[in-house]
């Protein structure tokens, strides 16, 4: 579990975001849990299947970080584009609703430190669990 606690945290922070949403329907919102937990039970199983086909080879070789990080950054993709696309349509609803241009002008610039938040993940979860010495 210990290797995977930054997964969970990202889970949990995926999940919040989206459970506590108003403007996400049910059915929406049920479909994103599924989703993500369904790539992370296949990250996790593919990850620990590759750790375990080189387990006690020393030193490690150049295929094992090869298919680890090409494994990792392909689910990058699979946990960070859906994100994104959330993220930018929870904006669009809360650019909508708000009233008065200083208000809307407020909300754009919230972008800039949610994007810096968005990304330090990105690079954290790449790092973290395909990074290539």
């Amino acid at each position: 579990m210990g290797q995977y606690t930054g997964l969970y945290v990202l889970l949990g922070i995926i999940f919040i975001i989206v459970t506590l949403n108003r403007n996400l329907f049910w059915w929406v919102k049920v479909t994103i849990v599924v989703y993500y937990s369904i790539i992370s039970y296949i990250f996790i199983t593919i990850k620990n299947k590759i750790d375990k086909e080189y387990e006690n080879i020393t030193p490690v070789p150049d295929s094992y970080w090869d298919e680890n990080s090409g494994w990792v950054y392909t689910m990058v993709d699979y946990y960070f584009w859906p994100l994104s696309l959330l993220l930018l349509f929870i904006y669009y609803k809360w650019f909508k609703s708000v009233q008065g241009k200083t208000t809307r002008l407020l909300v754009l610039l919230s972008m800039v430190p949610s994007a810096a938040i968005f990304l330090f993940f990105m690079f954290i979860f790449g790092f973290s669990y395909g990074y290539r010495p």
